[in-house]
């Protein structure tokens, strides 16, 4: 794990992102759900309460759809 940590940056792959709602007030939230083989580094960055940041790499083709639908 110490390896992987020094290098900073963790290829977690393809994930999804899910909607859910927290009831009428609290609105919609959008969950990352990360790969379950490597539940060890998470477990472990969680215990040791490891603030993350998190960025989304938009694959090309999706970008070209988005453009030409307009969304």
């Amino acid at each position: 794990m110490l390896k992987m940590l020094r290098q900073r940056i963790i290829d977690v792959g393809e994930v999804h992102i899910s909607r859910t709602t927290l009831g009428k007030k609290s609105g919609e939230r959008y969950l990352i759900y990360l790969p379950m083989n490597r539940n060890y580094l998470w477990k472990n960055l969680h215990d040791l309460n490891v603030k993350v940041r998190v960025y989304i790499e938009i694959p090309e083709d999706i970008l070209k759809k988005i453009s030409q639908e307009g969304v």
